[in-house]
């Protein structure tokens, strides 16, 4: 404390609440643009999530599709008549989710793996899936049953393999958004709680400045009037540094000394005078 009294307490009051706002702005800009990140990334998550869940539910439709038509040509086969309806609507909605997951295209995730779920989707719909339903509605059991042996599960297969890699990596990519997140929280928990401790800390130096630098200063000059009030021009007062409660000391100081010659003055005359009203009355004797 005593290096600061000799700076203004204005300086000191404006230093100190600049450091405050500065802390408290850094933390507030980083916590936004953190914040920001964190909304990316979840932005990014539920991307993922919903690409994946289009995903799984094209890939269900067209294995509902697959158990649908075997069971429709078994009863062909069987000679009865077979219900193609069903089939047809997990073939319509496979359409529709392969529509929706290009709406959702490319999005967070790699292009070039999303071009590849898309191109092998729709091969399998226009080359594999569509033609067993016609093939099963109009043509032969033996093109049917080729079909549904050679053409479609190869096209499956390439189809499966690409919604994996696609699964893998938007895993991956899952997993670091979520540490990213994890990160920036724990990053800007940490810091706010840093910021309230500094600003704890700086609220209690500014109360201990203020106690050093005016509250106790201003005391003792009080003191010292209260001497004076009393008429002990004895003791000067201590120099208190050359801040604004200090550069009162030597006014303070300047008038005592003013008030002490005065005194001094007042006293001498009233001695002499005192002397020369005795000398006149033994005069008069």
């Amino acid at each position: 404390m005593r290096l600061l009294q000799n700076f203004t307490i204005r300086m000191v009051m404006l230093t100190i609440l600049g450091l405050f706002c500065l802390l408290w702005s850094g933390v507030g800009l980083y916590s936004v643009h953190a914040l920001s990140e964190v909304s990316e990334g979840n932005d990014i998550d539920r991307h993922l999530v919903r690409q994946m869940t289009v995903l799984s539910q094209g890939n269900d439709q067209y294995f509902r599709f697959v158990t649908r038509l075997s069971r429709a040509m078994d009863v062909k086969i069987g000679g009865g008549t077979p219900d193609f309806a069903p089939a047809r609507q997990s073939l319509e909605n496979m359409r529709q989710k392969l529509e929706e997951m290009k709406a959702l295209s490319p999005g967070p995730m790699n292009p070039d793996i999303s071009r590849e779920v898309l191109s092998n989707w729709q091969a399998l719909l226009e080359k594999g899936v569509v033609p067993q339903m016609q093939l099963a509605q109009q043509g032969s059991l033996t093109a049917w049953s080729e079909h549904a042996s050679t053409v479609t599960p190869a096209l499956s297969r390439a189809f499966g393999a690409s919604a994996e890699r696609f699964s893998h990596e938007a895993g991956a990519m899952l997993d670091n958004t979520r540490v990213m997140v994890d990160g920036k929280t724990y990053t800007i928990r940490i810091l706010l709680i840093t910021a309230v401790i500094l600003g704890i800390a700086i609220l209690i130096f500014t109360d201990r400045y203020l106690v050093a630098m005016m509250v106790k200063p201003l005391e003792r000059i009080r003191q010292q009037f209260q001497r004076i009030a009393q008429g002990d021009l004895s003791q000067p007062i201590e120099a208190l540094g050359r801040n604004c409660v200090g550069r009162l000391v030597p006014l303070l100081r300047a008038m005592q000394d003013s008030l002490r010659e005065a005194v001094s003055t007042i006293r001498a005359g009233s001695d002499n005078i005192w002397r020369g009203a005795t000398e006149i009355s033994t005069g008069n004797n």
